[in-house]
């Protein structure tokens, strides 16, 4: 016959056992969550430098790219974005501007520095430069400027999730490009003497504006973008100077 201790011990150490169980099992739940938020916050690191992620931190300056020589130079000054123009040959190669740099090429480098581009089509199919994008890892790092109807559905039509830009010029050119993005982001370049209404019309229906630097708009002393609400300004590479001042909210 047992001992009534030795009953009592054995118990205890069953009523033990599975609280150590619970523990065992909160502290691996403590442990994914950790490893869960660490993966997180390291995704969230990857996408630092997006489009969106750039423009939450401030205003982006657009480097306008000059197109000729080599185009590293443009990179190697760090510029938060750069603008330039792509070329279809008749091989299939797509490449930028008049140096004849492939878009891959440049994409990769682009996406060594950390830079944004904004790429205008000027007839480029949107979706072979997609596809460049896409295998660049740059889906979140670019802008795709669309000069017509045409190249603007096309784009739209390329990825979800690649920015389109499109100018407009009027409150109802504005209405039908909103329309035409429904879920898709999207930019809008607006010229910086466009009326402060539309500026706050496409503020509310677009992810971004877009104009030109004031110091080559700026009429009788006036900044035409102050209390304007503009994410990025495009300015030429070789006068490139401090962020300007003026409302983004």
């Amino acid at each position: 016959m047992s001992h009534p201790e030795q009953e009592a011990d054995i118990t205890s150490s069953l009523r033990i056992t599975p609280r150590r169980g619970r523990c065992l099992k909160k502290m691996a739940l403590v442990i994914s969550l950790c490893m869960a938020a660490g993966t997180a916050v390291i995704v969230q690191h990857a996408k630092a430098y997006g489009v969106m992620a750039s423009i939450h931190h401030g205003q982006v300056i657009c480097h306008a790219s000059a197109g000729t020589g080599p185009l590293q130079a443009d990179f190697d000054q760090r510029p938060a974005m750069v603008r330039l123009s792509v070329n279809s040959m008749p091989d299939g190669q797509i490449t930028v501007g008049t140096n004849g740099r492939t878009l891959a090429d440049v994409l990769s480098t682009a996406y060594r520095a950390n830079t944004l581009l904004m790429i205008d089509l000027h007839g480029a199919s949107p979706t072979s430069v997609v596809q460049l994008v896409r295998k660049a890892r740059m889906r979140d790092r670019v802008i795709l400027m669309a000069s017509d109807r045409q190249s603007l559905e096309a784009a739209l039509q390329a990825d979800s999730k690649v920015m389109v830009a499109f100018a407009v010029h009027s409150a109802r050119e504005a209405h039908i490009v909103h329309r035409l993005a429904g879920p898709h982001p999207y930019a809008v370049y607006l010229p910086p003497t466009a009326e402060p209404s539309l500026f706050m019309q496409v503020h509310h229906d677009a992810e971004a504006i877009i104009s030109e630097n004031p110091l080559t708009a700026r009429a009788g002393g006036q900044d035409p973008l102050a209390e304007k609400p503009v994410d990025i300004v495009i300015t030429p590479l070789a006068t490139a100077a401090a962020p300007f001042q003026h409302s983004n909210s």
